[in-house]
This record gives C-alpha cells, structure tokens and sequence, in this order.
C-alpha cells in the first residue's frame, strides 16, 4: 500500500492506494483558530488511527511551494506552509517509519498524464486534475459539487493526494 499526502495549512489531503484501489481518499480540515501545533497533533492522530488498521510501504507528500506565485502567496504564507509540512512529515515518519519521499506536484501530473496548459488557472487546473482522477477512477472517486457547480472544497485535494500516491512510485525523486 501506498500513503500520499498533499498537506496545507488548512486541509490536508489523504489517499491510501493498493495498486489501482484507494483504499482512504479523505481530506482532514482544520479550523481556522487552530494553532500550527493543534493542527498537527490532529493530523497525528489521524495518522496512528490508519497505521492501526493498515501498513503502507511507501509515502509520499507533496512539496509545499517554493516559489511565489504573482502575488498570490506571502514570505509569510510560505514559511507557515513549509513549517507545517515539515511537522507533517515528522509526524507521518514516526508513524508509520518511512521516510518520505517529497513528490513535485508538476512532476506528478506530467507522470500521470495530466496536461495542464502554461498560465492555465489555478481553479481550472484543480478541475482538470479532479476530472482525470474521476475518470480514472469512476466508481471509487466521487464527489459532490456546490450550488454554482463547483467540485466541493477539499475535492481538490483528495484528488492531489491520489496524484501523489500513484505517481511518487514512478519518479526519480
């Protein structure tokens, strides 16, 4: 089994795959008051409830941004992102003793086949990225859409930790 996380500051996304089954595809939410630390000791828990039920031999969590994106993230914003991924992948490691293996999230979708256009929008790419996963898997990826027809909020990232978890294997990293 394979474990793939995509870790954010507010939600992380969560697939466990065996082969081409997803075993968990879930995403954790945080509340906006939760300190870092509450949020990770969260995320722990959640962790030790899995590796209680299942033994992945392979983890893989998607690098946090690097670079600034127009704008769009702070200095600030980056360091809280990286700070919680690093306790993320401390937590994950301790765990379930793996080291994990940071994925590219471009690197991931070019594995996987997923064409996203130069300069394409970031709430289209997460469409084109939940519409490869769905179509990949029709009956275990499903998801729900809002009043305007949107996929729900952490559709996204359920889709990016499957992207995660079936491409890490297939990556030099």
């Amino acid at each position: 089994m394979i474990l793939g996380l995509d870790i954010s500051s507010s939600r992380v996304g969560i697939a466990l795959m065996d082969g081409e089954k997803i075993i968990i595809n879930e995403v954790m939410k945080f509340k906006s008051g939760m300190s870092l630390e509450e949020r990770a000791q969260k995320f722990e828990q959640r962790m030790v409830e899995i590796e209680g039920h299942y033994v992945p031999y392979e983890l893989y969590i998607e690098k946090p941004a690097t670079m600034f994106k127009g704008g769009k993230t702070t200095a600030h914003t980056m360091a809280i992102l990286q700070r919680f991924n690093g306790m993320c992948s401390y937590i994950a490691y301790k765990v379930f003793d793996l080291e994990p293996v940071m994925v590219n999230p471009r690197s991931a979708r070019s594995k996987l086949g997923i064409k996203v256009p130069p300069r394409t929008p970031s709430k289209e790419m997460k469409k084109m990225i939940i519409e490869h996963i769905s179509t990949r898997f029709p009956k275990q990826f499903k998801y729900e859409l809002t009043v305007h027809g949107n996929p729900r909020p952490g559709t996204d990232d359920r889709a990016d930790a499957i992207v995660v978890a079936l491409a890490g294997p297939l990556l030099d990293n």
